[in-house]
């Protein structure tokens, strides 16, 4: 088994941000409402459709929707958190001249009001 070193995290971050730069910049043209996007250190992309954006939890769905259709994304999976909200991560791939970027997105949704 083959180490990893520093310079090869280095350049998957690298290409990691060109595609980043690429997904921005299809966005940017489409006027898709942007993501909170996240680099790792092994060159993962997730983006967050951001609570801070103050958009109805309908207009989250349809945000993660579009930006899942747009990254041909697999379908989401659906995870129940300990307050009771859910969380919806779809993964997706980017073909490079090299390896993939892959990635996932994210849209959290708090719990019901018990009225």
């Amino acid at each position: 088994m083959t180490a990893i070193t520093t310079t090869d995290l280095n350049v998957w971050q690298y290409r990691t941000v060109k595609e980043l730069l690429a997904i921005v910049d299809s966005g940017l043209k489409a006027e898709r409402h942007p993501l909170e996007w996240t680099i790792t250190s092994s060159g993962h992309l997730r983006g967050v459709v951001g609570k801070p954006d103050r958009l109805s939890e309908n207009d989250r769905q349809a945000v993660f929707d579009e930006w899942a259709r747009v990254l041909d994304a697999e379908p989401p999976r659906q995870s129940h958190r300990i307050d009771g909200g859910t969380t919806l991560t779809a993964t997706f791939e980017r073909p490079t001249n090299r390896t993939p970027v892959k990635g996932f997105i994210q849209v959290e949704f708090d719990a019901p009001d018990e009225d």
